[in-house]
């Protein structure tokens, strides 16, 4: 059938649009990693689950999970024109972006999740490195946490123009496997300081029923 432009315009008007700036981004902690304390450059301190909530107004960027399929060059007769069968599926990890507070604390808050995962500040702590956390929480440094302890559930909903949730993933057993550097320059006079980190998880799952949805189609 010919391409006829006004029903075009007329389905995309029926079906509407989802727009990339319309999101939000929950974090919630799974482990004893809640239980952390985060200190202030003034020597205050605050929860860790405190800064999750800060999260949620703070993440300037953010990216729904995608997949790949692992596939293997298969010849099906053994000779000629080979196919890619499947074998295995990855997913792919997420980067998110924060914009940061004049106390600096979301890069506090990565921090310490950071650390507690693999006590990477070695014999550093709070006693003698000024506004920073020990997180190995009694254990030898160098050394990795349970799993169980540091992961946390990510959710990131992205919402219609009237504000409905439409499509939702949930991140689970997540955590960051990197922290990007943040560039300063005296010469940026308007620019915004901004933390991107990159997190993995276990799996990630639609919302209720999209799914099922999906198939039926």
């Amino acid at each position: 059938m010919p391409f006829n432009a006004r029903d075009f315009q007329a389905y995309i008007a029926d079906t509407g649009v989802l727009q990339t700036n319309k999101y939000d981004v929950q974090i919630t902690l799974d482990g004893t990693l809640g239980g952390l304390s985060i200190s202030g450059t003034d020597g205050s301190t605050m929860n860790v689950n405190s800064g999750t909530d800060d999260m949620l107004y703070r993440c300037v960027s953010a990216a729904l999970p995608g997949l790949s399929m692992r596939t293997a060059d298969v010849n099906r007769f053994g000779i000629g024109v080979s196919e890619k069968m499947p074998f295995s599926a990855n997913y792919t990890d997420i980067s998110l972006t924060f914009l940061m507070d004049r106390y600096g604390t979301q890069y506090n808050f990565w921090y310490t999740w950071f650390n507690y995962i693999f006590g990477i500040s070695g014999e550093e702590n709070s006693s003698n490195i000024f506004g920073r956390v020990s997180t190995t929480n009694g254990r030898s440094f160098y050394t990795a946490e349970y799993k169980d302890n540091y992961s946390a559930t990510i959710t990131v909903t992205v919402y219609d123009l009237e504000g409905q949730p439409n499509l939702q993933t949930t991140l689970l057993k997540a955590y960051p496997v990197s922290i990007n550097e943040v560039p300063l320059s005296w010469t940026d006079n308007n620019n915004l300081i901004k933390l991107t980190t990159t997190l993995t998880f276990r799996e990630w799952v639609l919302g209720d029923g999209q799914v099922n949805a999906a198939l039926t189609r």
